[in-house]
């Protein structure tokens, strides 16, 4: 697995922070993403939005499958990581990203505030 172009968008007030970025599979089978952690937050979790009934909504997801030779995309208003109680003190956050086949990838996103860019 490897991550390209991640970003971190910090909250405005107590309000979560969201992440972005490319996820890509080079191995030869599928993959999951289980679950995300840093020393600069309290949570974060895996979302999506989805419609329902006419009305686009955010769930959290258990698990984010990456197929074999395949990417996918964090991207606004589709999937993208949550991140609750980030320590806005820190002028950059470690994420380290796990997986179903016990693998861990530690990376560094760029931080951008809202309005900035």
């Amino acid at each position: 697995m490897s991550i390209e172009d991640s970003v971190f968008r910090p909250g405005i007030g107590n309000r979560p922070g969201v992440m972005f970025f490319k996820l890509s599979n080079s191995s030869d089978m599928k993959m999951a993403l289980i679950s995300a952690n840093s020393n600069s937050a309290k949570k974060i979790e895996i979302h999506t939005h989805d419609m329902k009934d006419g009305v686009m909504r955010m769930r959290r997801l258990e698990k984010l499958t990456v197929d074999a030779q395949s990417s996918v995309l964090l991207k606004p208003h589709g999937l993208h990581l949550m991140v609750f109680g980030y320590t806005a003190s820190e002028e950059k956050m470690s994420v380290t990203l796990k997986f179903d086949t016990e693998e861990q990838i530690t990376f560094v996103p760029e931080i951008i505030a809202y309005g900035s860019k």
